[in-house]
């Protein structure tokens, strides 16, 4: 039975909590180190004499120890440089850059457009990173050091496209940038990422205007090239097996049914499976996968590396191997297959923990493996303190923790010792050893299989119906496992990733086991590609059927969204709360009585203090507009002071493919209004229908099903019908409204629409004159949202007047082409919010807008540089504020 949790039988785990705690200390304050390191001597000075003449404090001193190096570690681990020699160049100039291949992509197939275009062109892709050593500008051309800048070469499909392998020479103009940063509350730093992976720039051009130069490649050319160059052969390998007939495998794969071939989409899941590439993983594949919270069996991730390193121990052990050298095999045997699939961040936390795990076990056996995974955790943080704030380490220690903290313990004193039971039944020698009850829980399975051979003869009795009782067993234990890593995950999945996935639990519990025979015959069947690739015809077709098993069960439950929930993160409050309580059904799981019931109790309870909501964070009493920093495009959130919310524009890339794995509207939007405690939108609004404006405006509806969509007169494009076919499907009532109308938003607010004219008839393609144009009002205060709207469109509504408003939402991103003098006179605004991207190509703002607002004395805010801003309407006058940000 599991011990208490105490510190004497987990004191390494107790020991990394400590630690842990140090950690985050650093992360919320800065201490000298030095002075840190002078009570971190004077702690370890203290438990030796604890430990020698007060051993009852010996726990105390022990705690303050390591709380205390927790801290020192933080403090002096280096961190990334914010601006490096390269980074300062990567201003978007177009600069003569010379490097060399480190590391490159495969060539993609894509579609792209050009800004504006409603056609998508076929093209050819390839992300290299180069080592840069040389950058044409001020201050001297060489690098005091080289640095990696990560560029993205281009082609139209019917254009050669370079062959580009490690160490070649790359040279060319490139126009270097760095990764777009959104000044807004809880979106993801991108850049911070980058930096940390030892990218400084990026850049972009067409591979006609780069020159590659074969070089000699040295013999000490980087590893991780190498390695990359082994993958890319590997996943070639595979997408060949699943697109060759004329092959002896393909041959006979035409004479299968469908549900026995591997598709060239299989394939493609295959390759992230077995070798973490991704670069082929289609949208429309990811989207079910992570709905149903099972991306991580999609690709790989530390599951499949337990898996892994889990078959390699079973078959050591069953060949006999003693304990030390089944360990050692298992993790040699797991490096390998880590390295190989390029050990990322994923795979290297979960090859270490296995790592560390496994050499727990040889210190401690196994009767409390939550010291094997405090040992595990406390070594990998004080390799990186960092590592800590990561969300994969995060997740990574919760699903072991809910493993072995939850459910061994709760399997143990429940079914856990009837499943031991089920083995050897027919060895009677071994009852008498046994506690009374399971003794006699063999005895009837005996007495049983025996009252059964009458009808199904002695054979069958003795084996099908034991085995039968040992599947039901196992089936419980797979489900009380998953059972508890659900409920221990809905904390990071809320924080992370908004999203907490009702489904996760049914399709986790189906796949898994799936998954532990599917990564074997996955793994049989590409060792037989390249040895003998005329015998993978068999595993191949085992392997499909495998795969399509677990496709069939995610579509299954994908198509439906209804299991899939999207909520703001918890606050700080309910987070601690939670921790807390996911602590206390740790502990309470061990006790004798009611240990289980309390458990479940508690765990129900930390997912409702997850999930519970938040209130909604706006002023009462006040109408909020706020600019949201989307880069070069439009959103603006609208507050009134009822609560009621209404998004206007949801931004975009312009020319981004259906295919793009970054979605404004997911990435950008919606976490912003997640940070408000937004669960729900009231009504949106699409000014027209350019991809700046309502390239993430399908992923926000998504997101917050919107009671409302507000429309002008648009033409049809591709994105729009998307964002429409989106909306029906979400069944949003959408309300088209031309100027001359007038309603109430909530109660007190008034909305006005301004343009487009009843009249107006739109070109084939959309343009900025069919921007839907709103006037809000709340008391004697007002705001303009003039989306895009032209010239043209600005003498209608000068014709029509009452155009006075306090906040102008200036037209077009500051081009020239909008906010005439005379409208702007019109006007006569207090402030002004231009929504633009940093460096954008098409110089927006344009100067003599920015003069013309300076002449008016309009107070005015760029989300360039102020990232977003917020106006506050509360009836009599307006003020503005930016929130703090770190």
């Amino acid at each position: 039975m599991p011990a208490a949790l105490q510190f004497a039988a987990a004191p390494a785990l107790f020991a990394a909590c400590w630690f842990a705690g140090g950690d985050l200390t650093a992360g919320w304050l800065w201490f000298v180190p030095g002075l840190v390191f002078a009570a971190l001597v004077l702690s370890i000075a203290m438990a030796v004499w604890t430990a020698w003449r007060a051993p009852r404090m010996g726990t105390v001193a022990l705690a303050a120890m390591f709380l205390l190096l927790g801290l020192f570690c933080a403090e002096m681990q280096p961190r990334p440089a914010e601006q490096t020699p390269l980074a300062r160049l990567a201003d978007n100039s177009p600069r003569l850059v010379r490097g060399r291949v480190i590391r490159y992509g495969p060539v993609r197939s894509v579609e792209s457009s050009s800004p504006f275009s409603t056609k998508l062109r076929p093209e050819h892709s390839q992300q290299i990173d180069v080592r840069v050593s040389f950058v044409s500008g001020a201050g001297g051309d060489a690098l005091p050091r080289p640095e990696t800048a990560r560029i993205t070469l281009f082609a139209p499909a019917e254009a050669p496209f370079p062959q580009i392998h490690c160490g070649d020479g790359l040279s060319g103009t490139f126009a270097l940038h760095t990764e777009e940063r959104f000044l807004d509350p809880g979106v993801w730093d991108a850049g911070a990422w980058l930096r940390r992976q030892g990218v400084a720039a990026l850049a972009s051009a067409n591979a006609a205007k780069a020159s590659v130069v074969a070089a000699h490649r040295p013999a000490t050319e980087e590893l991780s090239c190498r390695l990359h160059a082994l993958q890319e052969a590997a996943s070639t390998r595979i997408l060949q097996f699943a697109s060759a007939p004329d092959t002896p495998s393909g041959r006979i794969a035409e004479h299968l049914p469908a549900l026995l071939r591997l598709s060239q989409e299989d394939a493609v899941m295959l390759t992230a499976m077995l070798t973490g590439d991704r670069t082929f993983l289609a949208h429309r594949v990811r989207v079910g996968f992570e709905r149903t919270g099972s991306f991580h069996l999609l690709v790989v991730s530390g599951m499949h590396l337990a898996i892994f390193s889990s078959l390699v121990f079973w078959m050591a052990r069953r060949l006999r191997l003693q304990r030390v050298a089944a360990t050692l095999a298992t993790i040699g045997l797991s490096f390998g297959y880590a390295f190989f699939s390029g050990f990322g961040q994923p795979v290297e936390r979960a090859f270490w923990m296995v790592a560390l795990y496994l050499t727990g076990r040889l210190l401690w056996r196994e009767r409390q493996p939550l010291n094997a995974i405090g040992f595990a955790a406390l070594a990998m943080l004080a390799a990186n303190p960092a590592a800590l704030f990561d969300a994969g380490f995060q997740m990574t220690l919760l699903s072991v923790i809910a493993v072995a903290g939850i459910a061994v313990p709760m399997a143990e004193r429940s079914f856990g010792p009837y499943l031991r039971a089920t083995k050897d039944l027919w060895l009677l020698p071994l009852d008498p050893a046994l506690p009374a009850k399971i003794a006699q829980f063999r005895v009837s399975l005996r007495m049983l299989a025996q009252g059964l051979q009458m009808f199904t003869g002695r054979r069958v009795a003795r084996l099908c119906f034991p085995g039968m009782v040992r599947l039901a067993l196992l089936c419980l234990e797979v489900l009380v496992t998953s059972a508890a890593i659900e409920l221990m995950m809905a904390l990071p999945m809320a924080v992370y990733f908004h999203r907490i996935t009702i489904a996760a639990l049914p399709v986790n519990l189906l796949i898994v086991p799936l998954l532990g025979l599917l990564l074997p015959s996955a793994l049989i069947t590409f060792f037989l590609l390249l040895a003998a690739p005329s015998l993978a015809a068999v595993p191949g077709a085992f392997t499909a059927l495998l795969l399509h098993g677990v496709t069939g069960i995610v579509h299954f439950f994908g198509s439906s969204r209804a299991g899939d929930l999207r909520i703001p993160a918890p606050s700080g409050p309910a987070v601690v709360l939670a921790i807390l309580l996911m602590a206390l059904a740790i502990a309470a799981v061990r006790r004798h009585r009611f240990g289980i019931p309390a458990a479940l109790v508690l765990l129900g309870a930390s997912v409702a203090a997850t999930v519970l909501p938040q209130p909604q964070q706006h002023r009462a009493g006040t109408l909020e507009v706020t600019a949201i920093d989307v880069g070069q495009g439009d959103s603006l959130l609208v507050v009134t002071p009822d609560g009621k919310t209404l998004l206007v524009d949801a931004g975009g890339l312009v020319g981004e493919s259906p295919d793009a794995n970054f979605d404004i509207g997911e990435d950008v939007v919606s976490p912003v209004l997640w940070s408000r405690g937004i669960r729900r939108l009231d009504a949106v609004a699409i000014t027209h229908a350019h991809a700046d404006h309502i390239g993430g405006m399908a992923a926000v509806l998504a997101n917050f099903r919107p009671r409302e969509l507000w429309i002008g007169i648009n033409p049809r494009s591709a994105m729009y019908d998307r964002v429409m076919a989106e909306a029906s499907l979400l069944r949003v009532t959408v309300r088209r409204h031309t100027a001359g109308e007038e309603f109430r938003f909530g109660e007190d607010t008034a909305v006005r629409v301004l343009a487009p004219a009843a009249d107006y008839r739109p070109a084939a393609s959309p343009g900025n004159n069919d921007s839907m144009v709103l006037q809000l009002r709340y008391g004697k205060t007002s705001a303009l949202l003039e989306g895009d709207a032209e010239a043209p469109s600005e003498e209608r509504m000068l014709a029509e007047g009452g155009l006075h408003s306090d906040v102008l939402k200036v037209g077009h991103h500051g081009s020239r082409t909008s906010t005439t003098p005379a409208f702007l006179a019109a006007v006569r605004p207090e402030w002004a919010a231009i929504s633009v991207g940093r460096r954008n190509f098409y110089g927006h703002p344009r100067h003599v807008v920015l003069e013309e607002l300076q002449q008016a004395q309009v107070k005015t805010f760029r989300t360039d540089m102020l990232g977003l801003t917020t106006f506050y309407l509360d009836g009599t006058r307006v003020t503005a504020s930016l929130p703090s940000r770190q």
